[in-house]
């Protein structure tokens, strides 16, 4: 990911616009009252840490090298930790290069007809050497371990909306694994309402009260998902000052897994820790490591994806 556009407004826990506010149910303005809490309640920071840690610990996840499938199969046995069961998990196979076949591993069903809020997460890393070293901690380990335990909670959590997840490969190959599902998306005519991405989660900027991103689509190459993404951005600001103590800054999507979603007509949001706008010097290098994600801060971002989603999902805003 390289730098994004500048935020068009900031949020802050306290701060939020009073028009947004006002378009909450008073239930939701009552905490005993709030559906959304319980949920929220149950993302477990141990979890989050063992998933990055494990994936951490692969020398390599970059897309290209032969010992790539090893994170393919990690994943989706991580899935099936969470209880996905057989029918409810696939591999998805693309081409990324003349006979090199790598997989985006899908949890949930694309095909429930209630529709279905997508969260994804690019398993696949990069640095200056990634054929030898690319620990990919931030980048991305932090967003695959947000979304396996969004998805272990949202999925239980019997919501009239259908929950999928899917894990990326080659993010960093021009989003070659999203391009190939969100194909796969419109030629199934799978009822895909919302595609939520996570990608880097877990660092902060060099200031303290770095501010924590929300993107949501406006513009790019559909207009007619632009309404449906701000409106979900909109949802997305509400529950990080509700359930987050996140300072938020607002951006358009950019240069991530959401854009093949976008081009194909989908309303997309994403969630981002900004570190690479404070100039991470981890970015993209063999130092991404463990040592330098902050728990508390990727905690706070899964409480959020969960917030969000469960809040569109319960039609709580």
């Amino acid at each position: 990911m390289p730098l994004p556009p500048m935020p068009s407004l900031t949020l802050t826990r306290r701060g939020v616009l009073a028009g947004a506010l006002a378009s909450l149910t008073p239930g939701l303005l009552r905490a005993q009252d709030d559906p959304v809490a319980p949920l929220v309640a149950q993302v477990s920071t141990d979890r989050l840490r063992a998933t990055v840690e494990a994936l951490a610990a692969f020398p390599t996840r970059y897309t290209p090298h032969p010992d790539f499938p090893a994170v393919e199969h990690w994943v989706a046995t991580a899935f099936r930790d969470i209880g996905v069961g057989p029918r409810a998990l696939a591999y998805h196979p693309f081409e990324l290069e003349p006979g090199l076949i790598r997989h985006n591993i899908l949890a949930g069903d694309p095909a429930d007809p209630r529709g279905v809020i997508l969260l994804g997460a690019h398993m696949d890393s990069l640095s200056e050497d990634p054929m030898r070293l690319a620990p990919g901690a931030n980048d991305n380990a932090t967003g695959v371990a947000a979304m396996i335990e969004a998805h272990r909670i949202l999925a239980a959590a019997d919501l009239p909306i259908g929950i999928a997840s899917a894990a990326f490969a080659a993010e960093e190959q021009d989003y070659a694994g999203a391009a190939a599902l969100a194909g796969l998306f419109r030629a199934k005519g799978w009822p895909l309402g919302l595609m939520v991405n996570l990608d880097m989660l877990g660092r902060t900027g060099p200031e303290p009260g770095a501010p924590f991103w929300i993107e949501a689509d406006e513009g790019n190459l559909r207009a007619e998902n632009d309404a449906a993404a701000q409106a979900a951005g909109e949802i997305a600001a509400l529950m990080a000052a509700r359930h987050t103590d996140f300072t938020i800054a607002r951006s358009d999507i950019w240069n991530s897994d959401y854009m093949p979603f976008e081009a194909e007509g989908y309303p997309a949001i994403g969630f981002y820790d900004g570190g690479a706008v404070e100039g991470d010097p981890a970015y993209h290098t063999t130092g991404d490591t463990v040592d330098g994600v902050d728990f508390t801060r990727l905690t706070q971002a899964t409480r959020l994806t969960v917030a969000t989603v469960a809040a569109i999902a319960l039609r709580a805003v």
